[in-house]
């Protein structure tokens, strides 16, 4: 916005409209101290209602017959911050009776008195809002239920034109809906700038529901004294009815042919969702009754406009919670999480409706649907990192007000919904949105809403409400917050699994790590078979179990003959080849119950649970000749060949046995063995110790 714009618009925002000393005179305004029913504060045009000339001094009671506390007490009434009615008064003698508002402000409460028309019954009133109810309740769609509402309120308050005026994102507003007389020009879908309603204006229209200025050429009357008594400060006219109306918004009606005016605010949540307008070409009151109808008839078409957003957002968050949750079924499903969200970047679409998608992670971009190309998405991803957006979305319709690049890829991507989400691999979900061009139709110059008067503090607003359109570009349709929040929400639950994922996979990696590191424990490097410490420790546990069950367990142990010499002749790294023969040899035929295991360097052992030594012994020999037709060669051998010595032991657990016996007696049959001739199979018992050779 040019700074000449933001100026004027800081200007008005900077008028302080609340306290403006003055009302508008179609009614009186007093202040009246509670404590003892004095008037504090009076409007100048209150001196109608005394005989002397002035109302300040006097009491309530004094002037309308009837005190402040009598007022309150006849209807049982709680005074607050808001305008209470209590009654009417008169008529007098020379003019019409008065109805009665009151609030309490600064101390103090301020009592506002206006002409009581006519006044339907209550019962006629009821039966009214009643209908206007169904006739509204009705409608097929908000903007159906708007149109009936702006012709209601026409009816009541018989003015020339009725709009529903919506407030946009950006502060300015639109017409939704109208009703109006066929000589009038049409105001309906032009746009209006932020500067018509400033901020403080949009505050006082949250406050204050219905606001009138039935006479906008009014002269107006001055509240005295200036002070109030109580706070020595202007009194806050916040909630008055009366109050007077900035210059600059009456200067703005003029400009507009605008003869009274009324509005009713249209609360969403407690918050100012819109207006229902009303003009006339000629002042037109509008009396309190007739006032009260149309803030229930603006009551009633808050209550639609809330239910049908919540319908339509209650339908859009069922079908958005389903595209993340099946977005989430397949995250889970991945078998590695993070590939598995890049190939999901087409799914992406089915957590929030967009024209494009993209997912950055690392150096891997994938793309799906209209989205910029890879190297502008990086570019994207990179300026998304600096900007520090994380898990908490990024959301803009304008993506070239804040991404200058951005104008060469608008058709793609105007606008960008993005999160970033945590971890090792972060990873950039973005959803595009292509141009969206528009033609605007304003009331009136936008870029001149207001002008500069001959004082630089004072403003004029536009002369000219005439057609004035203007074409948008760079903008795509908005992200509504609903569409955010589903990324919101999805971004945090997506982080998670991959998280849990990734500790799910680095737990197997550690469980698969240990496992490695406890067989490199208890397992011999060179040739794969157990080492000793995993033979003591299986022979500690067999020997435990023989002692419950009394069944057999035989050990063989045996070593390779002259293997010194065949290291020496042929070197260590055949040795270890050798090696590593015999222990496959060891293992072929072998039940899945036995233990093969190399215990020294070049000693074996096989460890054979509920055997006996009949089969033992079968083993033993099945394994030496294994050894022998492996045909390893061998000079120092008198067969030519590597050949093993074995000795065998079997023993059943007693009260004085022990698995060290056992060893013992395997250990010296194979002593045996050697001593005899080598390459025999030799058996000893763990029991009496006697040996035979096989």
């Amino acid at each position: 916005m040019p700074v000449g714009e933001l100026t004027n618009l800081r200007i008005c925002d900077r008028e302080l409209i609340h306290v403006p000393g003055s009302i508008q005179p179609y009614g009186i305004l007093l202040v009246i101290d509670e404590a003892n029913d004095s008037i504090l504060q009076a409007t100048a045009n209150a001196e109608r209602l005394a005989f002397n000339g002035s109302v300040i001094g006097c009491t309530l009671e004094n002037v309308l017959g009837v005190s402040l506390a009598d007022l309150v007490q006849r209807d049982d009434t709680v005074l607050l911050g808001e305008p209470t009615f209590l009654g009417t008064v008169g008529p007098f003698d020379d003019s019409e009776a008065l109805t009665i508002t009151a609030h309490r402000v600064d101390g103090a409460v301020v009592v506002e008195l206006e002409p009581a028309s006519s006044f339907e019954s209550a019962a006629r009133i009821l039966a009214k809002i009643r209908s206007i109810t169904e006739r509204i309740g009705g409608a097929s769609d908000l903007l159906e239920a708007c149109g009936l509402a702006a012709w209601e309120v026409r009816q009541i308050t018989g003015y020339d034109r009725v709009l529903i005026y919506q407030f946009l994102r950006d502060g300015s507003g639109v017409v939704i809906s109208e009703e109006k007389d066929e000589q009038l020009p049409p105001f309906l879908n032009h746009h209006f700038p932020e500067a018509d309603i400033p901020k403080q204006a949009r505050d006082l229209y949250q406050r204050n529901v219905i606001r009138t200025i039935p006479d906008v050429s009014y002269m107006p009357s001055p509240l005295l004294p200036v002070l109030s008594p109580v706070t020595n400060q202007p009194l806050d006219m916040s909630n008055c009815v009366l109050r007077s109306v900035s210059p600059v918004h009456i200067r703005y009606l003029m400009n507009m042919g605008v003869g009274a005016s009324m509005s009713v605010s249209l609360l969403l949540r407690g918050k100012l969702w819109g207006l229902i307008a009303c003009h006339n070409k000629a002042a037109r009151p509008v009396n309190y009754q007739a006032r009260e109808t149309c803030r229930h008839v603006g009551q009633i078409i808050s209550q639609q406009i809330r239910a049908h957003q919540e319908a339509d957002g209650y339908r859009i968050a069922r079908d958005l919670s389903g595209g993340r949750d099946k977005v989430m079924r397949a995250l889970m499903d991945a078998a590695d999480p993070g590939a598995g969200l890049l190939f999901l970047s087409a799914a992406l679409e089915e957590i929030v409706p967009c024209d494009g998608t993209a997912i950055c992670q690392k150096d891997t971009v994938i793309t799906a649907g209209n989205a910029p190309v890879e190297s502008l998405v990086r570019r994207l991803a990179t300026w998304l990192e600096r900007r520090a957006v994380g898990i908490e979305p990024f959301a803009t319709d304008c993506l070239s007000a804040e991404f200058p690049e951005a104008k060469t890829f608008a058709s793609e991507a105007s606008g960008l919904l993005a999160a970033i989400l945590p971890g090792d691999d972060a990873s950039t979900l973005m959803w595009f949105r292509g141009e969206q061009v528009q033609e605007i139709a304003w009331a009136g110059n936008p870029h001149k809403p207001v002008e500069p008067g001959a004082n630089p503090e004072a403003l004029n607003p536009r002369a000219s409400f005439a057609t004035w359109k203007e074409t948008v570009r760079g903008h795509s349709r908005p992200w509504e917050a609903i569409e955010v929040e589903s990324v919101r929400v999805f971004g945090p639950r997506a982080a998670f699994v991959l998280q849990q994922k990734r500790v799910r996979q680095l737990n197997h990696l550690l469980e698969d790590t240990n496992e490695r590191l406890a067989a490199l424990a208890l397992t011999d490097s060179l040739t794969g078979v157990a080492n000793r410490r995993s033979f003591d420790a299986c022979l500690q546990r067999e020997w435990a179990r023989t002692v419950r069950t009394h069944q057999p367990l035989a050990l063989i142990i045996l070593d390779l003959d002259f293997f010194k010499q065949y290291n020496d002749r042929y070197g260590h790294i055949m040795g270890d080849e050798c090696l590593k023969r015999v222990a496959n040899a060891l293992q072929v035929g072998r039940r899945a119950t036995d233990l093969q295991a190399r215990i020294g360097g070049e000693e074996f052992s096989l460890l054979l649970p509920d055997t006996e030594i009949e089969g033992a012994m079968s083993v033993a020999e099945t394994v030496r000749a294994s050894i022998q037709r492996l045909q390893l060669p061998h000079a120092n051998s008198p067969l030519g060949v590597v050949t093993a010595s074995l000795g065998v032991a079997t023993a059943t657990a007693g009260r004085t046995d022990t698995p060290e016996n056992l060893v013992r007696a395997a250990d010296r049959a194979l002593y045996e063995a050697k001593s005899q001739g080598r390459n025999r199979v030799v058996r000893g018992s763990a029991m009496d110790g006697d040996r035979r050779r096989h």
